[in-house]
C-alpha cells in the first residue's frame, strides 16, 4: 500500500499518477538534441577561428558532455519523483522544481467543480496520454493540472464520477473502487 507526505488519517488512495514513460523518452531525445546542436556549433566555429580552434572544439565536447549528464539525471528525478495521487478526499499533486524542492498542490473534492481532460496533440492522443485539469469552484488559475496521464480521458470521466459521487450520495464515496488503467472492458479487479 503506497502513501505520501501529508496524508490523512483514513485517506484512501485510489490512484497514483505518475507521467508517461513516452514524457522521460521525448525528454531525453530533446537533450541529445541540444547537446549534439552546441557540439555542432561549437565544432563549427572552431573551425572558423582557427586561433582557438582547439579550446572551442574542447568546450564544446565537455558542454556537450555535462548537459547530457546533468539533463540525464534531472529527467530521471523529474520522472521519478512527480506523483499525483487521487484519494477519496482529494487530488495532491507533487511537482519537482530544482533537486532540493518538491512543491504540493491539492485541491479537495468540496471545493472541485469539475475536470477536463485534453491531448497537446494528434500523436499524443494517438497513444491515450493528455492533461487532466480539475478546476475549483471559486479561485481562478488554482486548479491542478496534471500532464502526461496514460487514458487521460478515462481519468477525467473517473474523477467526475468521485465529483458527482461526494457531492450528490457522500457516503457511497467509501464504496468508489480503486481506478485500473486498463483498456474498457478489461477493468474489473
Amino acid at each position: 500500500m503506497s502513501s505520501f507526505d501529508g496524508q490523512q488519517e483514513g485517506e484512501r488512495i485510489l490512484y497514483t499518477i505518475t507521467p508517461h514513460a513516452i514524457h522521460k523518452y521525448l525528454a531525453i531525445a530533446r537533450l541529445m538534441f541540444l547537446a549534439l546542436f552546441f557540439f555542432i556549433v561549437l565544432w563549427v566555429i572552431g573551425g572558423i577561428v582557427p586561433a582557438i580552434t582547439t579550446v572551442l572544439r574542447f568546450t564544446g565536447f565537455l558542454l556537450a558532455i555535462i548537459l547530457l549528464i546533468v539533463g540525464y539525471w534531472w529527467n530521471l528525478t523529474v520522472f521519478k519523483k512527480s506523483r499525483t495521487y487521487i484519494t477519496d478526499r482529494r487530488i495532491i499533486r507533487f511537482d519537482v522544481v530544482s533537486p532540493f524542492f518538491v512543491t504540493k498542490r491539492a485541491l479537495f473534492w468540496n471545493e472541485a467543480l469539475k475536470s477536463k481532460a485534453y491531448a497537446s496533440n494528434i500523436f499524443f492522443r494517438s497513444f491515450k496520454i493528455g492533461t487532466i485539469d480539475v478546476e475549483p469552484q471559486l479561485a481562478e488559475h488554482e486548479d491542478v493540472r496534471v500532464p502526461d496521464v496514460y487514458y487521460f480521458e478515462d481519468l477525467a470521466n473517473y474523477i467526475d464520477k468521485i465529483l458527482f459521487t461526494f457531492k450528490n450520495k457522500p457516503g457511497d464515496i467509501a464504496s468508489i473502487k480503486p481506478f485500473v488503467p486498463q483498456p474498457k472492458g478489461q477493468r474489473d479487479l
